[in-house]
């Protein structure tokens, strides 16, 4: 991420990059289990994203929470509020993916693919603003 972008970038441009790029790596695992489950094992797709998104979560927690974000407070705290915005973007991805496959009659995959990028920027934002701020000292 040093060679993308400054130390006089603003610290949310860092943190965009960072996310998008680790949520890659997530969103990677995510749509290897998606993909599995549906393909290999004929899973629903639905019920696949369920269980993808959630191992994506969990993984996109962990790389945010040590690169991006930088923080080593409340680790339960925060994993609880990242997985709730996580299972938010999760019901988000599960509308775009029942909508892309009933109306457009769009392949699974690009359906996940849309899925997995709208949802990430509301999550990037929510995540950066509740999970990653800046927490009072405990007293």
């Amino acid at each position: 991420m040093a060679r993308l972008l400054s130390d006089q970038s603003p610290t949310w441009l860092r943190q965009l990059v960072s996310y998008a790029l680790l949520g890659c790596v997530a969103a990677g695992v995510d749509i290897l289990v998606y993909e599995g489950l549906t393909d290999a094992l004929g899973v629903d797709p639905l019920v696949s994203n369920v269980v993808s998104a959630s191992v994506g979560i969990t993984i996109s927690f962990f790389l945010n929470r040590r690169f991006t974000f930088k923080v080593k407070d409340r680790p339960g705290r925060r994993y609880l509020t990242f997985f709730a915005i996580g299972l938010t973007g999760m019901c988000v991805q599960e509308l775009l993916i029942w909508v892309a496959l009933t109306f457009f009659a769009a392949t699974h995959l690009i359906a996940k693919l849309v899925a997995v990028m709208t949802a990430g920027l509301m999550q990037f934002i929510l995540n950066k603003t509740i999970s990653f701020r800046e927490l009072p000292e405990k007293g």
